[in-house]
């Protein structure tokens, strides 16, 4: 049964809830869909979802749900997505809140797409959204909400409510690629043991991106060390429908990007242009791993002009981000993992990423 925010109960009586909207999305509509809420730059509003979009009519295990699909926008704004079924968010321009499902890539940050319309046709599924436009405190308003008996069994509520009051901080230094979505799977810890940054992703993804230049050279070379705790697939992962992995990547100035992963099944030395569709232009991966898990910490050290050359056929000249890759929405698994001591290193200078 769905868990749409609609009873008898008018929610706009509770004093801090100003407008509230009930919106169906089909997976086969690309963005965006317009909704009854206008709204004020710095006002703030809740996206409570359900449902998923299916991505083959052949294979029931290919789908995603509303953290994988749903996103928002003002139009002239930012784009926005929810987070295991919800997100609050501040209105950064004035007007009216659009909403849509997202499958393949953005051009933009405006939400223009940049994959074709056709990729929606073979969508089916639906997602079921409730759009809160707040007068006031979103938190206080959400805790009125789950103390209402209407709602006391809203785990949408529930976890609306968890992300105000416990948000979790992205690692300092390091942000989410936010055309792949924002989402709360990456932490940072330091202690005695090393400074570290944790993965742990339950049918979720996400990209962390740490913004440098560094410029290559035949002696540069990426070292890192890694944990690989639990693997997200058990199959090869360089098909799409398997594409669950755990990997560190150096972004270059031409757009590219290549992904060093650790894979459960591929052999070390192998590469591949990314099975996604959307990203095979843009990313290739290559396996310096071969394993389901090890709980011990692994030092990498690799030569980045290198393997750009063999894996991507250009010479690499400048390196303008490091990223740390979890995906593990494909087979909708678990991935675990760490990362630590993270350096750029030529033979003149040494640059610490993490």
């Amino acid at each position: 049964m769905r868990e749409k925010l609609v009873t008898d109960f008018d929610i706009t009586s509770v004093e801090e809830v100003a407008k509230v909207d009930y919106i169906l999305l089909a997976g086969n509509e690309p963005p965006w869909q317009q909704t009854k809420i206008v709204i004020t730059r710095g006002q703030q509003y809740t996206l409570l979802a359900e449902g998923q979009i299916n991505w083959s009519t052949e294979d029931a295990s290919l789908y995603g749900g509303p953290g994988f699909h749903l996103w928002a926008r003002i139009p002239g704004g930012e784009i926005e997505n929810v987070t295991r079924g919800t997100g609050t968010f501040v209105a950064d321009v004035s007007g009216t809140i659009e909403v849509g499902i997202y499958y393949g890539l953005w051009s933009n940050l405006k939400g223009d797409l940049k994959s074709p319309t056709s990729l929606y046709q073979n969508l089916t599924g639906e997602l079921s959204v409730t759009l809160i436009c707040w007068e006031r405190d979103p938190k206080l308003g959400l805790k009125k909400l789950k103390a209402l008996s209407q709602f006391k069994k809203s785990l949408l509520l529930e976890v609306a409510s968890k992300q105000l009051e416990q948000p979790k901080a992205t690692p300092s230094g390091w942000q989410y690629l936010k055309e792949a979505g924002v989402s709360d799977i990456y932490s940072h810890v330091a202690d005695s043991e090393r400074n570290r940054i944790i993965l742990n992703s339950l049918n979720d993804q996400g990209i962390i991106r740490k913004k440098l230049e560094f410029p290559v050279t035949q002696s540069t070379y990426l070292n890192w060390d890694w944990k690989l705790i639990e693997h997200p697939s058990c199959i090869r992962e360089d098909r799409a429908k398997s594409h669950d992995y755990v990997s560190v990547a150096a972004e270059f100035d031409n757009g590219r990007d290549l992904t060093w992963i650790w894979s459960s099944q591929l052999d070390e030395g192998h590469y591949f242009d990314c099975p996604v569709r959307s990203w095979k232009d843009r990313e290739t991966h290559y396996v310096v791993r071969k394993g389901d898990q090890s709980k011990n910490w692994l030092s990498e050290s690799r030569n980045l002009f290198e393997d750009v050359k063999i894996s991507m056929g250009f010479e690499p000249q400048i390196i303008t981000a490091i990223w740390l890759i979890g995906v593990s929405t494909f087979q909708h698994a678990q991935a675990s993992a760490e990362f630590s001591r993270i350096f750029l290193k030529d033979k003149n200078k040494i640059l610490q990423v993490l």
